[in-house]
């Protein structure tokens, strides 16, 4: 075959080759006599063209619902859930009336569709709203392993109504209480873990004390219990603390961002600090992990550690990393999801001392 190639170049007649594929082109050679001309002819990938066209054809014959436009999909109306003669809808900035009554609460919602299912209550930290790096992965790891998802905006943060003047950790702590009774406690019963960022790392431990049989595990995340007492009034200039106590509202610059601070809160918070007194002298009795980083410019890994040791639990976990104060690297989503699939884990081994549990 190369002799008689050879020899129809030498006799100048043309011959090509076949073609050699290069990315979305393809490279010819024409030998024309003692030259050589090279050409880059376009590819047609007329039969990947015509198998698509086929796939389109057969999809919209056998599955004719897939004729709807993306109009008609994005509209497509929510979930709706009946249980206990309580309305269950999946969505984004659903209503529901606060502990308060006074204002509504906003928040998010997927349900699974098990029976059985086990629930996830996502509380952000103070300066981010329920949609964010961390409740985005949860939300989406949720859907794909079989939990449903709860996340809210606190009063007077994000989406949520009420005025910042009048957010404190007593409110929060009752609306997530009613949330999670309303959207969560009469379909996930017992298996539901509160995942708190930040403040809500805080929130999730007092409501935890106040109803243990809403909370089956918490998952701490840079948790930042008696930050107001431990951190702020101790770390801030003086003049900075004396217009937060005279004003109604003062924004600060703490590790990376500003946060809203009322003196409301403040005096509020006096009233929720969990990490003085004794070790074991907290009621908190479920499962507990701790993420935090050594890289955390806001608050120091040793918070964790000390509410290790307040907590009476003994299935508690403190997890330390390079991360930062707020926990948005793909390493930080893999070890959330890892502690709360740890924490369900605890929650559903059986008592093998009683022959009758499980």
């Amino acid at each position: 075959f190369k002799e008689q190639r050879l020899l129809a170049v030498a006799e100048g007649v043309e011959e090509r080759q076949e073609p050699r594929h290069n990315n979305n082109n393809i490279l010819r050679f024409d030998m024309m006599g003692r030259g050589r001309k090279m050409c880059l002819v376009p590819r047609r990938p007329t039969w990947l063209l015509l198998l698509l066209w086929s796939v389109v054809v057969t999809s919209l014959v056998v599955f004719p619902s897939s004729r709807r436009s993306f109009g008609q999909m994005s509209a497509r109306k929510p979930r709706i859930y009946d249980f206990d003669e309580d309305k269950l809808e999946d969505g984004f900035d659903l209503q529901l009336d606060s502990s308060f009554g006074d204002t509504k609460i906003i928040y998010d919602a997927e349900h699974c569709e098990r029976p059985d299912a086990a629930g996830i209550v996502f509380l952000p930290s103070l300066a981010l709203p329920k949609v964010n790096a961390m409740s985005a992965q949860l939300k989406i790891w949720c859907r794909r392993i079989g939990y449903s998802y709860v996340c809210a905006d606190y009063h007077g943060i994000g989406r949520s109504e009420g005025a910042i003047e009048s957010a404190t950790l007593s409110r929060w702590i009752e609306d997530t209480i009613t949330l999670t009774e309303k959207i969560l406690a009469h379909y996930c019963k017992k298996r539901i873990v509160f995942v708190g960022a930040g403040v809500g790392g805080w929130v999730a431990c007092l409501v935890a004390m106040k109803r243990p049989d809403l909370v089956g595990g918490i998952v701490g995340l840079a948790a930042d219990p008696d930050f107001t007492e431990d951190l702020l009034l101790k770390g801030l200039p003086q003049e900075t603390i004396d217009e937060i106590m005279a004003n109604d509202v003062t924004t600060i610059r703490w590790g990376d961002r500003d946060y809203p601070i009322t003196r409301a809160l403040i005096e509020d918070a006096r009233k929720h600090l969990i990490l003085q007194g004794p070790n074991r002298g907290l009621p908190i009795t479920c499962p507990i992990r701790l993420l935090h980083g050594l890289n955390d410019e806001e608050v120091p890994y040793e918070t964790a550690v000390r509410l290790m040791n307040r907590v009476r639990s003994d299935d508690v976990l403190v997890s330390l990393s390079r991360a930062r104060h707020y926990m948005e690297e793909m390493d930080d989503f893999k070890r959330t999801r890892v502690a709360v699939q740890d924490c369900m884990e605890s929650i559903s081994v059986p008592d093998l001392a009683n022959p009758g549990a499980g």
